[in-house]
């Protein structure tokens, strides 16, 4: 009885009648709506894909076939999409984790580099406030890469003079920085400054 009952609301629905439409919508929005929610947990989508199915339905009334079942055909549309919703939320999740994955990285990198700068900045504070021969032999040694030796020679000194005064330079650089609690990169500014 139901199937052909159906049938006739087929029939009149690929002929625009809007109430055979509307019945159809009474009898199966329900089912359609808890099958649709059933897998997406979410009672919003699932209304939107009842909506949608129905959409689909009025576009295409004219193609329907009043001998297959209209009851299956609903289902079967609201399976694929609610198939196509669930792919599409996994790939935005997917996205969003990208992105958030980005965007927590440049954020870390950014904060890397502003601790950088701070400490990079403290260190040209403290290397300025040195005494004028230990500065100098910093700087020759750190920013133009002289070796002891060269800078030795450069500055008529001993080898071993620079080495101390290399040492108490790091001596210093070594407890400002603790002071200010930023010690965790002074092994860079030591070795690469």
């Amino acid at each position: 009885m139901g199937g052909d009952e159906d049938r006739g609301y087929v029939e009149r629905l690929k002929n625009d009648d809007f109430s055979a439409f509307d019945t159809l919508f009474k009898k199966y929005a329900e089912s359609l709506y808890g099958f649709a929610r059933s897998i997406t947990k979410e009672p919003y989508i699932a209304e939107e894909i009842t909506q949608l199915v129905f959409m689909k339905i009025w576009e295409k009334r004219a193609q329907l076939d009043e001998f297959r079942s209209i009851k299956s055909f609903l289902f079967s549309i609201a399976y694929s999409e609610t198939i196509s919703w669930l792919r599409k939320e996994k790939s935005e999740k997917h996205r969003m984790n990208v992105v958030g994955t980005e965007m927590l990285q440049a954020s870390n990198e950014t904060n890397l580099s502003i601790e950088f700068n701070d400490m990079h900045t403290l260190v040209d504070q403290i290397v300025e406030g040195l005494p004028e021969k230990r500065k100098e032999i910093f700087k020759l040694s750190r920013v133009q890469g002289y070796s002891n030796k060269e800078i030795a020679s450069r500055l008529n000194i001993s080898i071993k003079t620079v080495e101390n005064q290399m040492t108490a330079t790091l001596k210093t650089l070594k407890e400002q920085l603790r002071k200010n609690g930023i010690l965790g990169l002074l092994f860079y500014f030591i070795t690469f400054y």
